[in-house]
C-alpha cells in the first residue's frame, strides 16, 4: 500500500505529530510513505494564468513542482493533508497547493484512479475549533472524487510540541490509533460512493454536448476516458 503525506508546515510540530502518530498504527512493512513538506517541496503561487485549464497541466509554469505530488496522490491508496490551524483555515502553503491541483476536480478532469482513494485530513490548534480546517482540506479531496475522507481535529492547549500536557499527549495517541484504525478498513476495501457517482454523473452530463461543455481540453478528457460511453472510473 501506498500513502501520500502532504504537510501544510515546514515544522515538526504539533499537527506533524499527530499525522507521525497515525502513520505509526497506520503504515506495515510493505507500505510505502512519500512525504512533501511545504512551502519547501510546493509550488509558487498560482497566478491563474488557466494554462492547467485550457492547455494542459504540463505547462503550468510550477508543473516541476506540482506534477510529483500530485502523481504521487494518484498512485497511493491513502492521501493524508495536514495544516495547523491559522485564522480558522489551512496554511497558505496547503491552499495555494490546492489551487493548482484545480484542474482535477470533478468539473474538468478528474483522475479515474481518486474515485476509489482514501483520505485523512489532520489539523490541530492551540485553542479555537479546527474542525474548519479538516473540513475545507477534506472538501479539496472531495471535488477530485476521493469518496470517503476521514478528519482528525485537535484541540491541543498548548503553542507548541513541547508545551503539551502529558494527558493532551496520551488523548491524542489514543485518537491517532482509532483513526488509523479506520482508515486502514477502509483501505482495505476500497469503493466509490453515493455522493461521488452523483456528482459525476451530473458533469458527465455537462460534458456530453459541445455546448455546455465550454472546454475542449476538458471535454476530450472525458471522451478519452471512456466516460462519454460505458466506462466508469470506478470500475
Amino acid at each position: 500500500m501506498k500513502i501520500t503525506v502532504i504537510h501544510g508546515q515546514g515544522h515538526k510540530g504539533i499537527t506533524y505529530t499527530m499525522t507521525k502518530n497515525v502513520l505509526d498504527s497506520l503504515v506495515g512493512l510493505n507500505d510505502e510513505v512519500f512525504e512533501f513538506f511545504l512551502p519547501k517541496d510546493g509550488p509558487k503561487f498560482c497566478i491563474g494564468c488557466n494554462t492547467c485549464f485550457l492547455k494542459g497541466e504540463e505547462y503550468c509554469p510550477e508543473a516541476d513542482k506540482v506534477q510529483p505530488i500530485m502523481k504521487s496522490m494518484e498512485e497511493s491508496e491513502i492521501i493524508i493533508l495536514d495544516s495547523p490551524n491559522y485564522v480558522m483555515e489551512m496554511s497558505g502553503n496547503m491552499k495555494n497547493l490546492m489551487d493548482h491541483f484545480a484542474y482535477r476536480w470533478i468539473t474538468h478532469r478528474p483522475h479515474a484512479k481518486m474515485f476509489t482513494k482514501v483520505g485523512l485530513t489532520i489539523s490541530s490548534s492551540a485553542g479555537a475549533p479546527p474542525s474548519n480546517t479538516v473540513k475545507s482540506m477534506a472538501k479539496q479531496l472531495k471535488w477530485m472524487g476521493v469518496p470517503k475522507v476521514y478528519k482528525f481535529p485537535f484541540i491541543s492547549n498548548a503553542l507548541n510540541i513541547s508545551k503539551i500536557s502529558t494527558k493532551k499527549e496520551e488523548e491524542l495517541k489514543q485518537k491517532a490509533q482509532k483513526i488509523a484504525s479506520k482508515v486502514k478498513r477502509r483501505a482495505n476495501n476500497p469503493k466509490a460512493n453515493l455522493k461521488g457517482k452523483i456528482m459525476f454523473y451530473i458533469f458527465r452530463k455537462m460534458q456530453l454536448s459541445p455546448d455546455t461543455a465550454w472546454n475542449p481540453k476538458d471535454r476530450n478528457w472525458w471522451i478519452e476516458q471512456g466516460w462519454i460511453e460505458n466506462a466508469r472510473p470506478w470500475k
